[in-house]
């Protein structure tokens, strides 16, 4: 597959994707959109959201694009229109992130119930192997247990992938946030199912790094990869000494990175302890 922008629209092979066109958008970017901000839809599937954009009982809601479980796209919004998908959201200093931003949505229940030994979406749809974790910002049910999320298919994250690609290449977008990061006080999309580091990874790692923001793991007996910043988080491997890391974020003294290969592409992402690495 091959996604390209034309107009402002987004084509795959050449031809235009599916439209449902939004009636809820706030005119044109004021200045080139610099986040890309990931959601869940809380949803069965991509085109009852996009269709949803579209209803007038809707009391206005809107994104540039859904993407379905099996990879297909429909566009609600062109990319130089602000789509009404943030709401009340902070970002380094910048308020209001819809002026600033093009919103994805992912078709994905989200956080699940726990039902007859399961897990259900709202709906009492059954949800076959759900991610257990307990969100960031505190699960939505108050609860402090790991709970219920929907897995995001492989094939709704390649197409992603390719597409936040085309988006850096065409509008310079230079971070990618989830709604959880952007309002931490009432969103949980896209959640703690959906791999924000290796998706940061695959469209920013392949950017030629020139050695400032490469670190090497320092100890002869190697350094492990968790799924978490400490030591009581599942080691997802074992980094042998010279490894090379691009961090990606921080807490404490624990770095989440992405771990290069001899050629500089990321391969992994966990987190490491960062007094194990040295420039």
């Amino acid at each position: 597959m091959a996604f390209s922008i034309r107009s402002h629209k987004l084509h795959r092979d050449g031809r235009a994707v599916e439209t449902i066109k939004s009636r809820y958008t706030g005119g044109a970017f004021p200045a080139p959109p610099r986040f890309l901000v990931v959601h869940f839809t809380f949803g069965d599937s991509a085109r009852s959201s996009a269709e949803w954009f579209d209803d007038p009982d809707n009391p206005g809601s809107s994104a540039h694009l859904v993407i379905e479980r099996e990879g297909s796209v429909i566009q609600c919004v062109p990319f130089d229109t602000v789509a009404w998908h943030a709401g009340k959201s902070t970002w380094k200093g910048i308020s209001g992130l819809n002026r600033h931003s093009i919103g994805i949505e992912l078709a994905n229940w989200g956080y699940l119930k726990r039902h007859d030994g399961g897990w259900t979406s709202y709906t009492g749809k059954l949800i076959p192997n759900p991610v257990l974790a307990v969100h960031k910002n505190g699960n939505p049910d108050a609860s402090t247990q790991p709970i219920g999320w929907e897995p995001f298919p492989e094939a709704q994250f390649t197409s992603l992938v390719e597409i936040v690609r085309v988006l850096v290449q065409t509008y310079g977008i230079t971070e990618i946030v989830g709604h959880d990061d952007i309002a931490p006080t009432r969103k949980w999309d896209p959640g703690p199912a959906f791999d924000m580091a290796r998706l940061r990874a695959l469209v920013f790692g392949g950017r030629g790094d020139d050695g400032d923001d490469v670190l090497v793991v320092e100890p002869a007996s190697g350094l492990n990869l968790r799924k978490g910043p400490g030591a009581n988080f599942e080691v997802i491997r074992l980094l042998p000494a010279g490894t090379r890391v691009k961090p990606l974020g921080q807490e404490g003294k624990w770095y989440e990175v992405s771990v290069l290969d001899t050629a500089g592409a990321p391969v992994d992402t966990g987190w490491v302890h960062g007094g194990y690495l040295s420039a």
